[in-house]
């Protein structure tokens, strides 16, 4: 069981739905945590957090949300556009694959070496011994050179309502963030852009066991926890729209998911592409 988290009126239909109250009585739950969390010209988070998990522990029935919606941000080859996997960046390095063909092709090369990789460029090995050097602490993240931390994982937005609007979308427009620091770090601008006019962006819609997530911003939380931690951001998303009072909102509290770090998303969880366009964030 999942919470549609593709709009505003599909996140109301599923919140109440699920709780068995109507839209008016979940007004009522905002109005209420937002005049006992309010302090002069500032919301208390925290009680406020509080006030709505009180609410999802009282309200929450027999049948838990064992289920998310898992949006992922991609700027995929042309070459691929029929693959809906997702795989993790060790695997996608480690494997033959249309992008460490492409790679390949720009002098670029990935070595693994004890479980991280080694870059060799025009068939040198480029050391990443410097963390002072620009984008370095970031290639080592990646490639895996810091033990206790390693990013290799595929992730998501929880939220697809106005992902359009967030700032991190609109930087993956131009190609996904290792491929922009390593073109960076390299000096090699054709690499981007040579990426960029043979590919398309898109958001992949998966659905996966809740269970199977993280995240970013608790990544400790247990897998019992993870049902009320998922019901208070979206509905801290719906307390933004009643409060907005017509203004525009902005993504900039979307929650970031991700898989464990070997972990890849197979074509099973995947339910739809969406190709997104320059224009959708105008």
């Amino acid at each position: 069981m999942f919470i549609n988290t593709h709009s505003r009126e599909a996140m109301v239909q599923g919140i109440c739905n699920y709780f068995k109250i109507n839209s008016s009585e979940l007004a009522v739950v905002f109005e209420e945590a937002e005049k006992k969390s309010l302090k002069e010209h500032y919301l208390d988070g925290e009680i406020f957090n509080n006030i709505i998990n009180n609410f999802v522990d009282k309200k929450m029935p027999n049948i838990c949300v064992d289920q998310v919606l898992f949006f992922h941000l991609s700027r995929r080859l042309n070459s691929t556009k029929d693959n809906h996997n997702g795989k993790n960046l060790y695997d996608l390095l480690s494997t033959e694959n249309e992008i460490t063909e492409f790679l390949k092709n720009h002098d670029v090369e990935f070595v693994t070496v004890d479980r991280h990789f080694e870059l060799i460029y025009k068939g040198r090995e480029v050391p990443l011994t410097d963390s002072n050097k620009v984008h370095v602490p970031y290639l080592r993240r990646r490639l895996g050179y810091n033990v206790n931390c390693i990013d290799y994982c595929f992730n998501g937005f929880l939220l697809k309502d106005i992902l359009h609007k967030n700032a991190y979308a609109k930087q993956l427009f131009r190609g996904p963030e290792f491929m922009s620091v390593l073109a960076s770090f390299l000096k090699r601008e054709d690499i981007l852009t040579d990426y960029f006019e043979n590919s398309k962006y898109y958001c992949f819609e998966y659905c996966i066991p809740l269970e199977t997530v993280r995240f970013d911003s608790d990544e400790n939380l247990t897998d019992k926890e993870k049902p009320r931690y998922l019901l208070n951001q979206i509905l801290y998303r719906l307390y933004d729209y009643s409060a907005s009072e017509g203004r525009k909102i902005f993504d900039y509290n979307n929650p970031i998911m991700r898989l464990k770090e070997n972990d890849t998303m197979d074509e099973q969880s995947f339910i739809s592409i969406e190709e997104i366009t320059e224009d959708k964030f105008r």
